[in-house]
């Protein structure tokens, strides 16, 4: 899930794709086609008119995940080793 960020709160965010009703706490938030599902770190989710969110959340940019990369990287040398090996 894409995620957005409003100073200094981080949230995950999903554009809805058709009406929806949610209930939080004490009532019922109508979210309408267009507008976004904010679900903060806490679990809650609630509508946030489209217009508005755009005004106040930009994207939040992917962080290099360097663990990860060295080991794509290292599984794709031992298979390439593997190979160079095993069809001599």
């Amino acid at each position: 899930m894409p995620k957005y960020k409003r100073k200094p709160v981080v949230v995950e965010a999903v554009k809805i794709t058709r009406p929806i009703s949610i209930e939080t706490e004490g009532n019922t938030v109508k979210g309408h086609t267009g507008d976004y599902l904010i679900t903060e770190s806490d679990g809650q989710q609630y509508p946030y008119n489209a217009q508005l969110f755009e005004e106040e959340f930009e994207p939040l940019k992917d962080r290099f995940n360097f663990k990860e990369t060295v080991y794509k990287s290292l599984r794709m040398v031992k298979r390439k080793s593997r190979k160079i090996l095993f069809d001599k």
